[in-house]
């Protein structure tokens, strides 16, 4: 929690943003709908920059129009240090005018912008803000930031130092309290996901209402923003098909003939999945060796709270479902650090798969999620083949299991639980 207001949790990517903002104009926060943008910018920034803001938010259709018309005024007689916009898809051409105040040398106005489509918003900030603004992703809760970031994340800390035995003896001294808290916030995340609200009902049927109406509201609200579409109830269906498929190797060809649609227009569906952070894609590692890779990416439904709500229950194997949910806090992870690691995935036309290849300039570390309290030296094999192949690039190897003990299963392999990696 944020210590002088114990209503917010702190977002790992704030500490971030402050320093960033010392050197840029302004700051562009997206991700999907309902993860905490506006709060982010609204309620936390202000509070740890210590500073006053105006906000305007063009969810109303009034600011909307008064923008349109005179945006360069409005903004330029802004006295506050600090102009928030909110939800700014809405108006396209707020950007130009943020472009123009921006430039005036004698105005030292920084400015949060927020907004859920991400690729209008990209396209906007590299035709008008390039070189101006920093863009971030805010993501739903992370295991981290409900653990209340007391440490340096543990995954972190390996990618740096990359002599694992060592971390794995300071671990001995890990706060048991602290362990069984993120083992609970853990099990939440699996069943609930991260989005704020939901963390803030108590009742697990109210949790549930939630979702279901995030599921159809939300994305109406956000292919609205984007053009409209006449044929939501193709697009939603299109999302069950590929939730029934997360943590998959995607076959488009196969999601178009169960909706009896076209190929290109399950493609387009997708796209628009990909755009609202309903959907990612995870492609394959590709490195320089005589081996016949496979070439399509994986799906990855990103909540699971929402399978849920999309899917029901039991609708999704455990094992998708918990890699799913260390696919998400991966993907968090990543967006939280300076330096963003590539993320992959590793299969050979033989078989030898791989979870996820973590890339951060030379170094590879592969991991595996294992659904599992007990991990067994049969489970690190591919992982084994993969560090023959890849070493000294790759000199070490994780499987990421529900067990409690971390110890080494053949050489150089470890098995560490989820809520030690991520909390």
């Amino acid at each position: 929690m944020l210590k002088a207001d114990m209503k917010y949790l702190n977002r790992t990517i704030t500490e971030i943003i402050v320093k960033r903002i010392k050197y840029r104009q302004g700051i562009v926060v997206t991700g999907a709908r309902q993860t905490g943008k506006t709060t982010l910018c609204k309620e936390i920034l202000p509070l740890v920059l210590k500073q006053e803001f105006a906000y305007f938010s063009f969810d109303d259709p009034d600011e909307r129009m008064r923008f349109k018309k005179r945006g360069i005024s409005i903004l330029e007689n802004v006295s506050a240090p600090i102009v928030i916009l909110d939800e700014i898809q809405k108006v396209p051409e707020v950007f130009d005018a943020v472009k123009y105040v921006i430039d005036k040398k004698d105005i030292r106005t920084k400015f949060f912008l927020t907004g859920s489509s991400h690729i209008l918003l990209m396209k906007n900030i590299k035709e008008t803000l390039a070189g101006r603004i920093s863009v971030f992703i805010l993501h739903p809760f992370s295991l981290y930031e409900l653990g209340g970031k007391r440490n340096t994340p543990f995954l972190s800390r390996l990618l740096r130092e990359r002599n694992i035995e060592t971390l794995i003896k300071q671990t001995n001294f890990i706060d048991l309290q602290q362990a069984r808290k993120l083992v609970f916030l853990k099990e939440q995340l699996l069943k609930w996901g991260g989005f704020p609200p939901v963390w803030q009902i108590q009742e697990d049927e109210e949790k549930m209402a939630w979702l279901k109406d995030y599921r159809k509201t939300y994305i109406e609200r956000d292919l609205m923003d984007l053009g409209g579409f006449s044929d939501i109830e193709n697009i939603i269906l299109v999302q069950r098909l590929i939730t029934l498929r997360t943590a998959q190797l995607l076959n488009i060809s196969e999601i178009a003939k169960e909706a009896s649609l076209s190929v290109n227009t399950v493609k387009k569906y997708l796209h628009l999945l990909k755009i609202i952070f309903q959907c990612y894609l995870l492609p394959p590692f590709s490195p320089n060796v005589s081996k016949r890779l496979v070439k399509s990416p994986k799906i990855y439904i990103f909540d699971n709270g929402l399978i849920r709500a999309i899917l029901g229950e039991d609708a999704v194997s455990a094992g998708s479902l918990y890699e799913s949910w260390i696919f998400s806090e991966l993907i968090k992870w990543k967006d939280s650090l300076r330096e963003e690691p590539e993320i992959y995935f590793y299969r050979t036309a033989s078989g030898a798969e791989i979870d996820f290849v973590l890339k951060f300039g030379n170094i590879l570390l592969p991991i595996e999620a294992k659904f599992s309290t007990v991990v067994s030296p049969k489970d690190a094999r591919h992982i084994e083949r993969f560090l023959a192949d890849f070493g000294p690039d790759a000199s070490f190897g994780i499987i990421v299991y529900q067990g409690e003990e971390t110890y080494e299963i053949k050489k150089h392999i470890w098995a560490i639980p989820d809520w030690m990696l991520f909390g």
